[in-house]
């Protein structure tokens, strides 16, 4: 699946998740599996996503996904995915946007309330997501969406924690793994010699 295919189920199957094909999911949750798979296990911390953009980043998920009675967007490993997708996945044109804007967070954060995004309290951080939603809302409107960061910050969430095993576990689908068994006794079915 190329790059570009996977970003627009992205957006596509998020915006309207019902409305979603089961071939559209299917790709969609290989495209997370390929994602989570480019990621060596000895990866060295990321050059784009540093640790700051991925504190704030976490902090954010958190709230689009905050853990209840199931997982949150932490415990379904949301950062290391978009750390891989900002690294390997994305290119200029979403890239830089997406990490101008959580640089952006934190400045904003300082100004307003004197400490960093993931600092903040847990009602300021929602007064800035709220703020954030609703700058979007109005972008969307306009049809000025895809450039927000905040669009990124939740598309990547959901398409992270929604093809995660939390995430799946969290919509009650069952995790099947298939085995191979090729020393199976056949049975002979019923009609043949």
């Amino acid at each position: 699946m190329e790059r570009r295919r996977a970003v627009q189920l992205l957006g596509g199957a998020l915006s309207a998740p019902l409305a979603t094909s089961s071939e559209a999911l299917a790709e969609l949750l290989t495209f997370g599996a390929r994602v989570r798979a480019s990621v060596p296990a000895d990866q060295a911390p990321s050059d784009l996503l540093t640790p700051t953009r991925a504190r704030a980043l976490e902090a954010m998920a958190e709230i689009v996904i905050p853990r209840t009675d199931t997982p949150g967007a932490e415990a379904a490993g949301v950062t290391e995915f978009v750390t891989a997708l900002v690294d390997g996945w994305l290119d200029d044109a979403e890239r830089e946007p997406f990490l101008a804007g959580l640089d952006d967070v934190d400045v904003q954060a300082v100004d307003r309330f004197g400490a960093v995004f993931a600092e903040c309290s847990d009602e300021e951080r929602s007064i800035m997501i709220a703020e954030f939603d609703d700058d979007l809302t109005r972008r969307r409107s306009e049809g000025r969406a895809s450039g927000h960061f905040f669009h990124g910050v939740k598309r990547f969430t959901l398409t992270a924690y929604f093809t995660s095993e939390a995430g799946l576990a969290a919509l009650g689908h069952r995790i099947a793994v298939r085995r191979f068994e090729g020393c199976a006794p056949l049975s002979n079915p019923e009609g043949c010699p």
